[in-house]
């Protein structure tokens, strides 16, 4: 599996995308359910999840390096619990889990079907799969994935196709970026700051003070925060977004 990481880090490209997808996440665990997060990262989505139920929340990650950190971070939270795992080989029982969730995942392996069995397996009746992958058609327009770290990215129809082969039932959004969806001249002079900054050359100026300009013209931080990203289910708009988000049913 190919390594790509998220710093938890609130001043960054993808935090507020990261965050967005576990907060949709916690709408499918119980304040009792079981969760196992998968490719956990730094834990900082575990983190999470673990608030929500008095159950275990376990993450998993095929990293030692950073589950050893995950380990040291988040020591104090009886509920929660890190592991080595691969998950395409999962330790657990069948029918284990209320909810697994796994983000930006199986694009990282050739095995995303073993793993999508291995969920299914070990997830209870009536379990939910939590499953976010890019939309080759954004990500990687030519069909040549752009991504080192991908190993394969999936089609609305790829995706779904490979997600029922697994589950009865299954739901894909879009997580959809709108922070400027509402028309105005603060939105537009944000969207108008927000080009001139990632314009090459531009971008070398400190993060800090992008950051202050940002927070002067429209009060929002240059970078994407959870508010400014909204799940559709309405198939046009799924379409035109970065990110799929999938909703898989176990009965």
């Amino acid at each position: 599996m190919s390594s790509e990481r998220q710093d938890h880090n609130e001043i960054s490209p993808w935090w507020g995308e990261h965050i967005h997808r576990y907060q949709a996440a916690l709408h499918y665990l119980s304040e009792n359910g079981t969760a196992l997060d998968l490719a956990c990262g730094n834990g900082f989505g575990t983190q999470l999840l673990s608030k929500k139920t008095i159950g275990a929340v376990i993450g998993g990650d095929i990293s030692e390096e950073t589950i050893t950190y995950c380990r040291k971070t988040f020591k104090n939270i009886p509920n929660l619990h890190f592991e080595i795992m691969d998950g395409t080989h999962l330790r657990f029982e069948n029918d284990f889990f209320n909810t697994i969730v796994s983000f930006e995942t199986i694009e990282h392996t050739t095995k995303y079907q073993d793993m999508l069995k291995e969920f299914n397996r070990t997830l209870m009746k009536n379990g939910y799969a939590l499953i976010s992958t890019p939309n080759i058609v954004i990500n990687s327009p030519t069909g040549k994935i752009l991504n080192p770290y991908h190993t394969q990215e999936f089609t609305y129809h790829e995706f779904e196709t490979h997600l029922k082969e697994s589950f009865t039932e299954v739901s894909i959004y879009g997580q959809k970026y709108i922070r400027y969806q509402q028309q105005s001249i603060r939105n537009m002079m944000g969207q108008f700051m927000e080009k001139i900054l990632f314009l090459r050359g531009v971008r070398k100026i400190p993060l800090c003070i992008q950051n202050y300009l940002m927070k002067i013209m429209i009060g929002k931080d240059i970078y994407p925060g959870p508010n400014d990203f909204e799940l559709t289910k309405e198939k046009k708009e799924i379409l035109k977004c970065k990110t799929f988000f999938a909703v898989c049913r176990k009965f």
